[in-house]
């Protein structure tokens, strides 16, 4: 087995040196690259520019539905005409009728006067 000496205090030389150092021009570059990105940045956060914000969407009215004509039936039902049925129709609109005519309210319904002054 071979020992090698090191030496330490080996000083490198100008060869050395350029091949460690980076070349300025790409570095100065690159900072101002980033500064000027740094600063759009701030600007956007600080004075809150639209970055990909959608505009809001205003509502508008829907037009109103027109109802449509109906065509009369030119063809009614065999029950349209049925004794029974017609009878069953009468007796709903005289139902119908005295409903409407009927005092629902019946005021002439009152409490009884109560007397509030009891003595034990």
């Amino acid at each position: 087995m071979e020992i090698i000496d090191q030496d330490f205090e080996v000083i490198p030389n100008q060869e050395q040196k350029a091949k460690k150092v980076l070349p300025k021009k790409p570095i100065i570059f690159g900072g101002i690259f980033f500064g000027v990105l740094l600063i759009l940045v701030l600007l956007a956060v600080f004075l809150n520019f639209p970055l990909s914000r959608p505009e809001p969407i205003m509502p508008s009215p829907t037009p109103t539905p027109f109802p449509t004509f109906i065509p009369e039936i030119s063809n009614p039902s065999f029950y349209a005409t049925d004794s029974a049925v017609l009878k069953i129709e009468e007796e709903l609109k005289k139902i119908e009728q005295e409903l409407e005519t009927t005092d629902l309210k019946e005021a002439n319904l009152n409490l009884p006067v109560l007397d509030w002054k009891i003595d034990f």
